[in-house]
């Protein structure tokens, strides 16, 4: 699997003259400085007859510099209440695609000193601008395929770095490196159409990147029967799609182990929402909301993606385990529908009240197998500290809370364990932003049973957006249909199982404008699960 990364070298003052090995710089800054114009003469005339110059995205030609090419990139003001370190990637971004129009295959970015001392907001803002410049020369793999189809090729070969002041080791470079090879994996399996990346296309995909990984141990479930009674609920979902072959559902598993067993501080253990197309089943989606739908396999794609980072880093200090529900909710005859009661994996008696609340039915039944594999290495005599989450597009109304920004919230082990004030402090450094929500007591109180037929209610008859607390009552109902509810904080804390659900529905994709066609993947939390669980 080639996912065309650039070589980033860290570069030097030396490098920004011309014939050097670069053939563009691009100047990142808040504002014009006597330092910018100190190390870039040419702009001198250009400031002297406009008071604004330097002040939006500029190409000027200047044969001082690396291959004639000075793009002026300024970042606006840094020091505002609610300035963070996006600035630099949205920059770096936007200058990288200048870059490519103007023909750089080997752009060099220079940060002038003292751009973000003493900020401990910015103390990433290297790792951050890479990650923006490099999102900007990537295609998913669907369009890279139509690329080799016409014979057009790939043009950034390298990208330089050199913040005056700021030393780029070999290490930062690497964790970037890293960050952005899960973000691809991510994008490859989130973006495209829900034909190019069925169930049965998206596991072909994970088998063939991880099976040149050796540290990462992969199997996939494929039998029917075995998905029927190992996860009924995700069977469910995937009940419809069974009557066309090429839709068939896949559970995927992905273990990564450290060769150094004692210095393991915690396992990790995610489960991934891979809807690859949601037409809301039986309650279909109506009026145009099933557009966008295929991108409802982005949970899956980047946990998937998380787990390309931990490969490329290969830590010491965790574990990891990883699942993936891959199916898709197609409506039907066969199709599962509202007042259903189905026997979850913990042998919960679920009752169905909206079918296009799927995807906490596909990843409830993996989350109860996270929680027996916590018990059987307990058993065993490993207590190492457990984190289990769901990672899913799941809500609209997660958009409507909160926006552009992922959500992450605790049970009451995870809580103490300060798990999603972790998540969001390294969202914040690495330009990947969370907001922390909390599970309350009516979320439970929704999904409580109604009658002695049923031990939980799935959902209600609504949408998220028109139902209270619609982002965080999904999880009461994983947690006590997986049976996670009884391993909270009114057990003795060996006994307890800490867990964290994370709803990305808000930062899984662009959220700015682009007509009429779809927004583009992010390739988020891989950032922040890695600054998080890896930095």
């Amino acid at each position: 699997m080639t996912l065309s990364l650039p070589s980033i070298v860290s570069a030097a003052a030396g490098d920004l003259a011309s014939g050097a090995q670069f053939d563009a710089v691009i100047a990142v800054y808040p504002t014009v400085s006597k330092e910018l114009v100190s190390a870039f003469s040419s702009i001198n005339a250009y400031t002297a007859i406009d008071k604004s110059f330097g002040s939006s995205l500029t190409l000027v030609a200047d044969q001082k510099v690396a291959g004639g090419r000075l793009i002026l990139a300024p970042t606006g003001s840094l020091t505002g209440d609610s300035d963070d370190v996006r600035k630099f990637q949205e920059t770096t971004k936007s200058a990288m695609k200048r870059a490519i129009d103007a023909g750089s295959v080997a752009p060099l970015f220079y940060f002038p000193a003292d751009i973000a001392a003493d900020n401990e907001d910015y103390s990433h803002f290297v790792e951050v601008s890479l990650l923006g410049a490099l999102a900007a020369c990537f295609d998913p793999i669907d369009v890279r395929e139509h690329y080799e189809k016409i014979g057009k090729t790939y043009t950034v070969q390298k990208i330089g770095i050199h913040a005056a002041g700021v030393e780029v080791s070999a290490d930062r470079l690497k964790f970037v490196n890293a960050i952005e090879v899960g973000r691809r994996v991510a994008k490859d399996l989130g973006s495209p159409n829900c034909e190019r990346m069925t169930p049965i296309k998206f596991a072909e995909y994970v088998q063939d990147y991880f099976k040149s990984q050796s540290v990462i141990k992969t199997s996939v479930i494929e039998d029917i029967d075995v998905i029927e009674k190992e996860y009924p609920l995700l069977h469910a979902v995937a009940r419809c799609s069974l009557s066309v072959a090429r839709h068939f559902p896949r559970v995927v598993k992905l273990e990564y182990r450290s060769d150094e067993p004692s210095k393991v501080k915690e396992h990790l253990y995610f489960v991934g929402k891979g809807v690859t197309y949601d037409t809301g089943g039986a309650d279909i989606k109506a009026g145009g909301v099933m557009r966008g739908m295929s991108r409802d396999k982005c949970g899956a794609a980047s946990v998937a993606g998380f787990m390309a980072t931990v490969a490329e880093l290969k830590p010491k200090h965790v574990n990891v385990t990883i699942f993936l529900g891959l199916v898709r909710n197609s409506v039907g005859s066969n199709a599962y529908v509202s007042d259903e009661i189905i026997y979850s994996r913990s042998g919960k008696r679920v009752l169905v009240g909206n079918t296009d609340a799927e995807g906490r039915m596909v990843m409830t039944d993996p989350l109860c197998q996270c929680k027996e594999l916590v018990l059987a290495e307990r058993k065993a005599g490993n207590n190492t500290p457990a984190r289990l989450f769901t990672v899913a597009t799941l809500t609209g109304h997660a958009i409507r809370a909160y926006g552009p920004y992922g959500i992450c919230l605790d049970n009451g082990p995870a809580r103490k364990a300060k798990v999603s004030p972790r998540i969001q402090a390294g969202g914040h450094i690495l330009g990947d932003p969370f907001e922390v929500s909390t599970l309350r007591r009516e979320d439970y109180a929704y999904v409580a049973p109604g009658a002695a037929s049923e031990d939980v209610v799935q959902a209600n008859d609504k949408a998220s957006t028109a139902t209270a607390r619609g982002h965080q009552y999904p999880m009461a109902f994983m947690s006590v249909a997986s049976g996670l509810d009884n391993f909270g904080l009114d057990k003795e804390k060996k006994d307890q199982i800490a867990y964290t659900h994370v709803d990305i529905a808000g930062s899984a994709e662009e959220m700015s404008g682009t007509g009429f066609s779809l927004p583009e993947v992010t390739g988020n939390p891989v950032p922040a699960f890695a600054a998080t669980f890896l930095l």
